[in-house]
């Protein structure tokens, strides 16, 4: 038993150091990029005829955000792209990894409602044209209604 006490230790100690980088108490770099190329792998060995082609990726890379501007893009914006990609490209089914969990409220309507309760409540003109931008400045509708009749899977979160 003694003479058999060092490779026993050593086992248990190399395997706390995997079980706590598995459950990710630490990383260690070196076993994450291992672990990633054999799971590159072993998908290229597993993977019935390779890669699809009718499949694309579109990623929102830095390149986009120099064009596009910062992140997060409003609803209007999402909503453009949206139908650029199914109207222009063709695209037979899109996919969001994001999610949309606040309102967005980039266009300025929340502040416009609130002068039209306060401030301007008694300009006609104001409220007259408030009335007339309204459909235009909700960016969630118009995302909602860019989406509708369309094979759109959005992100969601499981908590």
């Amino acid at each position: 038993m003694r003479k058999h006490l060092v490779q026993i230790l050593l086992g248990l100690a190399l395997g706390l150091v995997f079980l706590g980088h598995a459950a990710r108490v630490y990383q260690i770099p070196l076993v994450s990029v291992l672990d990633a190329f054999v799971y590159d792998a072993r998908l290229r060995l597993t993977m019935p005829g390779g890669v699809d082609d009718r499949i694309v990726i579109l990623d929102i890379d830095e390149k986009s955000l120099a064009e596009g501007g910062r992140w997060p893009w409003s609803r209007d914006k999402m909503a453009n792209l949206l139908d650029r990609l199914f109207d222009h490209y063709g695209v037979a089914i899109l996919g969001f990894d994001v999610v949309f969990a606040e309102p967005d409220d980039s266009s300025g309507l929340k502040s416009l409602d609130a002068l039209s309760r306060r401030e301007l409540k008694d300009d006609a003109g104001f409220q007259s044209a408030l009335k007339g931008l309204r459909g235009t400045l909700d960016y969630d509708r118009r995302f909602a209604e860019s989406m509708k009749g369309r094979p759109v899977v959005l992100g969601y979160y499981f908590t």
